[in-house]
């Protein structure tokens, strides 16, 4: 179930693989994030799905919910705001640091995916904002691409730097 999560992860890290951390800090206007900021925008994600996921396990409900069509995330044509608790910090920080917590919010993620039958992931959900309710394997697939489209972010941000 994690595969592509784990792809698109390697891709990210390759993509900023022997950028210095000035280019890594660095923002390509005041109100677009840096790279730093992407990453550190995807570990807040990461931890957010798996603690709703988390507590979407402990609810009695049970739910039946249709495929909602979140591959259009891709679609880096519209763009949405992040809310508050997404937003990446404005201070400057370590790739070492903000690598480090994402490999842990990662492993996290896709332990929690392998510690449950994927049936009852399926069977518990918490509401998207733009996609409504998705289930708990909706929501770890998601998760792929939404950093998918933050790997279009970043080649972009380093597009724009010459890099």
């Amino acid at each position: 179930m994690f595969t592509r999560n784990d792809d698109i992860r390697n891709q990210i890290w390759e993509s900023v693989s022997g950028l210095e951390e000035d280019q890594l800090n660095r923002k390509p206007s005041p109100e677009q994030w840096s790279i730093l900021q992407v990453l550190r925008h995807l570990n807040l994600m990461e931890h957010v799905i798996g603690q709703q996921a988390r507590l979407a396990l402990v609810k009695d409900q049970t739910v039946s919910v249709d495929k909602k069509p979140y591959e259009l995330t891709l679609d880096r044509s519209r763009s949405i705001e992040a809310p508050p608790h997404l937003q990446p910090p404005a201070a400057r920080e370590a790739l070492a640091d903000v690598r480090s917590d994402l490999e842990e919010s990662h492993q996290a993620l896709n332990n929690f995916a392998l510690d449950h039958d994927p049936d009852l992931l399926r069977s518990k959900s918490f509401p998207h904002p733009v996609f409504g309710e998705l289930d708990l394997t909706q929501w770890i697939d998601f998760a792929s691409y939404h950093e998918e489209r933050h790997l279009g972010q970043i080649q972009s941000i380093k597009h724009q730097f010459g890099v």
